[in-house]
């Protein structure tokens, strides 16, 4: 049987019990409000970021932080239950926002969670036991007042997690990364649902112990909340009406099932089970369940709302997780984008075509022959311009799973493109870079690598979902003329040269003026990469220059280079790299040795109260160590000295510092970095050096060497190539054009500054 990976993890053998470590953490939280979607680091190895599989159905978690299809960010805040350590929640495999679920044989092989702490750091453990449904009764296994799962079940699985990482900052969660069973688990066939009872435990509790009340968390409650995401604050659930939300039925009492399930509540219908969880309020280790008629307010149970209610409101879960396989379906018809020899041809390429609402969605197929990636020199890009709406688009690898989905980070009206539908959307793999189209983003290689192999590609009209098995919800009310645009070179033809990064506004600081200069606020959107620019126009070190104009005075030497982040998001973990007017890594050696977590490099500076995230730094020069960048409000620990660890030496040049979070992506030649971090945060840069600019009497003077000679000339030169560079920008235009040239020439014609 082929089967297909899919993105839905599940625990062991039929009463198999097993106990791991955790694996690093994946992803930090900060603003609840507003979740960007998380890192795609592991998008195309273990699928954790991607909309959910279609094929285990849509839902198929505890209601986590939800995903909005239409905005592609994390629009609705997630919901807390205080100090409790005992859930219960369905898991369906039904019909979810995509389609048909399958309902053959499942195998099950990881899982991925997410948790919250606030306080202190007392340790846990977290114990995944799954039940067949049959073996679970919301309102009471044998009735009112009576355990919620059958007291002679054994669960079909148990997972003990032990390991947790205590040092993340109060009030945020944190998801896990993949955490592999120990053994696959096989559903039997046409298994449709699952139910999870998760606790945290009392650390070192076997795994084979049955729950108690003093096995289950709660001694440092107080002091280290244990808190599980489960849901959504954007709708109604039961006590605890949310009447402002627009078109929703506030729940102002006890209602029935059919109720919470009908449209008004939950249009999407986002493949569960039931509307109901269970929370074990009193620490017994048993879910009290109770019939709706004494579920209310005044019911006489002691345990009365230990059965809860929630709705969602098309959006879908991503948080938790079950990761598995099924036996992949036929592949849909698509009409072939392949010239001669059966693959995907050079150049440039459009495909126009027209969505419906009789025919929303249109497949095509391609293959390339090698991988698309930096080390055979190889880009393709892909978009939607020119088409009458926005329109969306993902690509499918041969197994029917989802490979990635393009953003919507083209041309459109927003400014800079902020991903949310209404600009153009496109795809790019491969080397770096190529201009954007209108004020659209550069094409740059951000996501990653296509392999060699045969990919499908799905057009929908934008805010569609594309979920495993070849699935989407794609509609539209109306036509739609698209356009379908490829640029690559995945045959024989030879990459063109790169284009220098486009830089934020505020993000030229010009020539280095001996002192620290700050670039602040800018923004590092997720997935993205910042720029900052400046010019260094003595080289480092630069010792025993004379002024020009008498031969013998002795000028300042230029003896170091600092670049640091002070007041930047206290969260992020931050790294940098620096690139030179050619777009090579400087010195080969400017990768930030600053920081912790992603990077493994331990001594960065921390987030508030010792539990966040690292900032970046980069030294060069021969002056002894300039001591340590100051610490931000909230953080307790100085990074790295600023002492040269970066070089001894940096040459005269314009430079590019890239600024990103998470794992390390930077190639070393045409601006090549890249980013899979899912956070947008805000960076301040200060650059600090000895270096010598012009003076106010010689602005062409641009070392400080009282001389307008060759060296400004190559310096000017550059600058003038750029033409929105600040480093030649001689009449303070924010240019560098013809009327800057002629300043400099009559300067250059002088040779020695008045």
């Amino acid at each position: 049987m082929k089967t297909r990976t899919l993105g839905l993890m599940l625990v062991g053998a039929c009463g198999a019990v097993a106990s791991v470590a955790m694996a690093d953490e994946i992803d930090r939280r900060w603003d609840r409000s507003a979740l960007k979607d998380m890192s795609r680091e592991s998008l195309k190895e273990i699928r954790q970021n991607a909309a959910p599989s279609g094929a285990f159905g849509d839902r198929a978690t505890i209601l986590a932080i939800v995903y909005d299809m239409m905005t592609n960010t994390f629009a609705n805040q997630g919901f807390f239950l205080g100090n409790c350590s005992h859930l219960m929640e369905d898991i369906s495999f039904g019909n979810g926002l995509y389609g048909p679920s399958y309902t053959g044989t499942r195998v099950l092989r990881g899982v991925q969670y997410s948790y919250d702490l606030r306080g202190g750091t007392a340790s846990w453990d977290h114990r995944l036991a799954f039940y067949l449904p049959a073996d679970v009764n919301f309102a009471g296994f044998s009735g009112d007042n009576s355990g919620m799962i059958n007291p002679n079940a054994t669960p079909y699985y148990t997972l003990t997690i032990t390991g947790f990482d205590t040092n993340i900052c109060p009030g945020f969660s944190t998801t896990s990364a993949l955490v592999t069973l120990p053994s696959e688990v096989t559903l039997p066939a046409n298994t449709l649902g699952l139910v999870l009872d998760q606790a945290f435990v009392e650390p070192g509790t076997p795994g084979t112990a049955p729950l108690t009340s003093t096995n289950l968390f709660q001694t440092n409650l107080t002091t280290s909340r244990v808190n599980f995401i489960i849901g959504t604050s954007s709708n109604a659930n039961f006590l605890d009406a949310n009447p402002g939300a627009p078109g929703i039925q506030p729940v102002t009492g006890p209602q029935t099932e059919a109720f919470l399930s009908a449209p008004e509540i939950n249009p999407a219908s986002v493949g569960y089970t039931h509307p109901q969880y269970a929370r074990d309020r009193n620490f017994s280790a048993t879910y009290t369940g109770q019939s709706l008629v004494n579920s209310g307010a005044g019911a006489p149970f002691p345990n009365q709302n230990e059965r809860q209610y929630i709705a969602n409101a098309k959006s879908q879960a991503l948080v938790f997780r079950l990761w598995g396989g099924v036996e992949s379906p036929a592949a849909p018809a698509a009409q072939s984008l392949n010239g001669g020899g059966g693959v995907l041809p050079d150049g440039i390429s459009q495909i126009a075509g027209t969505l419906t609402p009789s025919s929303p969605f249109k497949w095509y197929k391609f293959n390339v022959a090698t991988d698309i990636n930096y080390a055979n020199v190889k880009f393709l890009d892909i978009d939607t311009e020119g088409s009458s709406a926005p329109v969306s688009f993902a690509i499918f690898a041969s197994d029917s799973s989802v490979y990635d989905e393009a953003e919507s980070r083209g041309s459109g009206p927003d400014t800079p493109p902020s991903q949310d539908g209404n600009n153009a959307f496109q795809i790019s793999y491969g080397v770096a870079r190529r201009p954007g189209f209108g004020n659209g983003e550069q094409y740059s290689g951000q996501e990653g690598v296509l392999a060699a192999g045969e990919y499908y590609l799905l057009v929908a009209p934008a805010g569609a979902g594309f979920g495993d098995g070849f699935a989407t919800n794609a509609s539209t009310a109306s036509d739609i003329a698209y356009s379908l645009n490829f640029n690559g070179n995945p045959g024989a033809l030879a990459a063109g040269p790169a284009v220098s990064p486009a830089l934020p506004s505020g993000g030229d600081l010009g020539i280095l003026l001996g002192g620290p200069q700050v670039a602040t606020n800018l923004a590092v959107r997720a997935r993205g990469v910042g720029w900052v620019r400046f010019g260094l126009t003595n080289p480092i070190p630069t010792i025993g220059a004379v002024d020009q104009r008498d031969g013998s005075t002795p000028l300042s030497d230029v003896e170091y280079l600092d670049i640091t982040q002070p007041g930047s998001s206290i969260v992020g973990e931050w790294n940098f790299a620096l690139y030179n007017f050619n777009g090579l890594l400087a010195n080969g050696t400017s990768i930030s040795k600053a920081g912790g977590g992603f990077n493994g490099n331990n001594g960065g500076g921390d987030g508030p109260f010792g539990c966040g995230g690292s900032f970046a730094q980069l030294s060069y020069g021969v002056q002894g160590s300039r001591g340590f960048a100051p610490l931000d409000a909230g953080h307790t620990t100085l990074g790295r000295p600023l002492n040269n660890q970066n070089g001894s030496s940096l040459a005269s040049d314009e430079y590019y510092l890239a600024i990103t979070m998470g794992t390390t992506l930077f190639a070393s030649d045409r601006w090549g970095a890249r980013s899979t971090r899912g956070s947008s945060l805000a960076a301040s840069i200060t650059i600090d050096s000895d270096n010598r600019g012009p003076s106010v009497n010689c602005p062409a003077d641009f070392n400080g060497d009282f001389g307008v000679d060759d060296v400004d000339f190559v310096i000017f030169a550059k600058a003038y190539n750029n033409l929105t560079d600040l480093v030649g920008d001689l009449n303070a235009d924010t240019l560098t054009e013809d009327g800057d040239f002629s300043i400099f020439a009559t300067a250059y014609d002088t040779l020695v500054c008045p």
